[in-house]
């Protein structure tokens, strides 16, 4: 299978998880980070430019960026990180949610990983369902590229 191909299809399924960790989250309810990149290009665009919102708008936006980070992790990352496929997974989950939680989260005045809105329950599901996405990304890109492989003879 095509390198793009399987990101794409592991991408995909890693993002229905993702999402239904994330309303699950909100069943509870349990206040996560939702749409904290989203916000942040809002910001960004300073009003200059209109940014259409809602939940719609905002899901769209995460599939589109989970699909982005499931092509990244295909052509720049898997090949680069060290040991096996759900390590490689945690990796590129600790790299993203440390950007995220140090960067984007503060930057939309959530403070370090959405400290001054979530409580300690909210913080560790939103890294949990972040994680989720990346294990699942690297090893379902892992199984499907590797039974593409040609059987040594």
């Amino acid at each position: 299978m095509p390198r793009a191909l399987a990101a794409c299809l592991a991408g995909a399924v890693a993002l229905m998880l993702n999402m239904a960790a994330l309303a699950a989250a909100d069943l509870v309810p349990l206040a996560t980070a939702h749409g904290g990149l989203f916000r942040l290009l809002v910001i960004l665009a300073g009003g200059g430019v209109h940014v259409p919102s809602g939940p719609g708008v905002q899901a769209g936006f995460h599939v589109v960026v989970g699909l982005l980070m499931a092509q990244v992790y295909a052509v720049v990352l898997e090949p680069r990180l060290p040991g096996p496929s759900w390590q490689r997974g945690l990796l590129y989950a600790a790299a993203v949610w440390l950007a995220n939680a140090a960067v984007v989260l503060p930057a939309t005045g959530e403070g370090f990983a959405g400290s001054r809105h979530l409580g300690p329950a909210g913080m560790v599901w939103f890294a949990a369902a972040h994680t989720l996405f990346f294990v699942v990304l690297a090893v379902l890109y892992a199984r499907w590229r590797r039974s593409a492989q040609p059987c040594p003879t």
